[in-house]
């Protein structure tokens, strides 16, 4: 097989391994938003119960408000059935969790029954007491709905988890032995091209040996060179250069299969906490519910709404990450005043919350052209990790943008009297899934290696500067357009 081939061999996997890890994400991110359906379809049910009670103790009925709850319940599985693909529902038949889909189409029936008995009642072609006792019937079943719903659903989340995470770091271990075998494969095709021509003692005896035993790349790469140089330097050249490029190109491979390896491991893990938490809370709302504990059903159904937005965060923190070159982003000259109450505004709350005052100041002579939207979320990262780890003990907290033109470009920093970076983990600022102070402020770990990947995209570069008295990162932008 060409040399070529077995690359090519090598970049078809590993294309087939970053898919398999995108299905696998994209699957534990589905079964989330089903619990999270689950859990307002529960939120809804326990409204709608309240309603009942509301009108068997009061004489009052509010037709509004209840089509309103019954609308609101009916959004849950109409969503869920939305969100449920083919592949979903072929995993669901395997492992006999189908059900999970039946009860959202029953749910949805439930739900335009209740529409229905409420419009009859509106009509006064049912009386209030049979009114009441239907409603009260529709509002336990709801709530058996939402019961009978979670079990099957954590189950599919539960063997989509257990089946590909394995799958993944298996074939991720494959990739890399193979990678290692045809790279030992391809060394030896050369040691043995570079056997046979040391051993060969004329150029018509160099001849044969290239006509009947190389073969392929190895083949057209000895003809060219023997018509360039003499038999020494064919069999240096020969050596050096093929073997620098595979192993090049080997290491590289390798290096991008052990990154994507911790990479899902670690977002796995991540993704896999709030997951398990919202599972425990749930299970806990069952047992409120059953025992009648309405308040701390509520709050455990609370504690899931953060778990899930704990999540959310996350997931779009990976999908930035993630997101490759903004190509169609245009160069366009910076206004600053409008960028920086854009930043300002995303971060208003936050800044407020940690009593964090932003300022900032621009000294330049000529306009800076790049791309405004990456600028933005790299000024918005960067403001956003001041605030949450702004210094408690001082009086005056603050960040400051200042922006100013040299003759090596335009440098920008970004300054705060914060905490600081703890000196033994500076050499892991720029990497993923890393928080320094994870006792003082919540995040995903994936700020920073979002900061440094866009100052990539705009061509700049970034450093830092820290102690206990603050951070101060600095951005230098070169003056031609950037993006």
């Amino acid at each position: 097989m060409k040399i070529s081939r077995k690359l090519m061999v090598i970049v078809v996997l590993t294309i087939f391994e970053v898919s398999l890890v995108l299905f696998t994400l994209f699957e534990i991110l589905l079964g989330a938003k089903l619990h999270q359906l689950n859990a307002a379809h529960l939120r809804y049910t326990v409204a709608f119960s309240e309603q009942v009670r509301d009108i068997q103790a009061n004489n009052t009925i509010d037709l509004g408000a209840l089509r309103r709850t019954i609308y609101n319940i009916r959004y849950q599985p109409t969503e869920c059935l939305r969100q449920v693909g083919d592949i979903e529902i072929f995993i669901m038949r395997r492992i006999e969790t189908y059900n999970a889909i039946e009860l959202c189409k029953k749910d949805i029936v439930d739900a335009n029954n209740g529409l229905t008995i409420i419009d009859l009642y509106d009509d006064n072609k049912i009386d209030r007491e049979s009114f009441l006792e239907q409603l009260s019937i529709l509002s336990n079943t709801f709530k058996q709905n939402s019961i009978d719903f979670e079990l099957p659903t954590s189950k599919t989340v539960e063997f989509i988890f257990k089946l590909m995470v394995p799958i993944v770091i298996v074939v991720s271990i494959f990739i890399i032995i193979f990678i290692i075998y045809l790279s030992r494969n391809i060394t030896t095709s050369i040691n043995n091209v570079i056997s046979l021509l040391s051993e060969a003692k004329s150029d018509k005896a160099l001849d044969e040996t290239i006509s009947d035993n190389v073969t392929g790349e190895l083949r057209e790469l000895l003809i060219v060179a023997k018509a360039r140089v003499k038999e020494e330097l064919v069999k240096t050249e020969i050596n050096q250069q093929l073997e620098t490029l595979v192993e090049r190109r080997t290491a590289s491979l390798t290096k991008a299969n052990q990154e994507l390896s911790e990479f899902a491991y670690r977002l796995s893990h991540d993704l896999k906490s709030p997951l398990s938490s919202s599972k425990g809370l749930a299970r806990f709302i069952v047992q409120d519910i059953d025992d009648n504990h309405l308040p701390e059903a509520r709050e455990n159904s609370q504690k899931i709404v953060l778990q899930m937005e704990k999540l959310e965060r996350l997931i779009r923190s990976v999908l930035t990450l993630t997101r490759d070159k903004p190509q169609t982003e245009e160069v366009a000259e910076v206004n600053f005043d409008e960028l920086f109450d854009l930043v300002r505004k995303e971060n208003n709350e936050l800044l407020i919350e940690s009593n964090c005052q932003f300022s900032h100041e621009v000294d330049i002579q000529h306009p800076l052209k790049t791309g405004v939207r990456s600028l933005a979320l790299i000024f918005g990262h960067l403001i956003s990790n001041a605030a949450k780890y702004s210094n408690p003990d001082k009086m005056c907290r603050s960040v400051k943008i200042e922006v100013k033109e040299w003759d090596s470009g335009y440098h920008i920093d970004v300054i705060d009297n914060g905490i600081g970076i703890p000196e033994n983990r500076l050499p892991e600022v720029f990497l993923m899934f890393k928080r320094f102070h994870p006792n003082i402020s919540f995040g995903s770990g994936l700020g920073l290696a979002t900061v440094k990947k866009y100052v990539g995209y705009l061509n700049g570069s970034i450093e830092f500067n820290t102690s206990d008295e603050g951070t101060t990162f600095t951005i230098i932008l070169p003056k031609e357009d950037v993006v």
